[in-house]
């Protein structure tokens, strides 16, 4: 059985839906501005592809190498709002799709609440092996451990 260590933070339903007003401005951020870095770099990629070598110093090259520093800066902010996520202890493995994992525990084991753009609040969980997609929705032991009382059996 895998236990969760105890540096690492673990949320409940109600810890995760209560960070998610902060989550989603930042994955909200991180969604766009990770769109937009993949297509410019893919445009960068295709016009210097098509360039030749020894027109490296005209005004065409010197346009192109600003739109790269720019993508750079770009890049540089979502690295950090990625880093956000991450000192509120959230995974971001998939967060470019809008997925962000909730570390929590499970019956004794790890496991991932996992929230996706768009959705209202925390409802999913998968293994802390699984990926996002294979999600399925949260269930009683993860509401009890909310300590949600009209989910209990007392």
């Amino acid at each position: 059985m895998k236990t969760a260590s105890s540096k690492n933070k673990n949320f409940t339903i109600r810890t995760a839906n209560q960070t998610l007003p902060l989550v989603k401005m930042i994955v909200q951020d991180i969604v766009v501005l990770s769109k937009e870095v993949n297509e410019t770099r893919e445009r960068l990629d295709y016009l210097v592809g098509g360039r030749g070598k020894g027109a490296q110093n005209d005004d065409y090259a010197r346009e192109l190498e600003s739109i790269e520093q720019a993508n750079e800066l770009k890049s540089d902010t979502l690295d950090k709002f990625v880093n956000e996520l991450s000192q509120l202890g959230l995974g971001a493995a998939q967060v470019s799709e809008g997925f962000v994992d909730f570390p929590a525990i499970r019956e004794g084991e790890d496991v991932s609440l996992c929230w996706h753009l768009g959705d209202k609040e925390v409802m999913y969980w998968h293994a802390a092996d699984e990926d996002c997609p294979m999600r399925r929705p949260v269930d009683l032991p993860l509401i009890r451990q909310s300590g949600d009382r009209s989910f209990s059996n007392s």
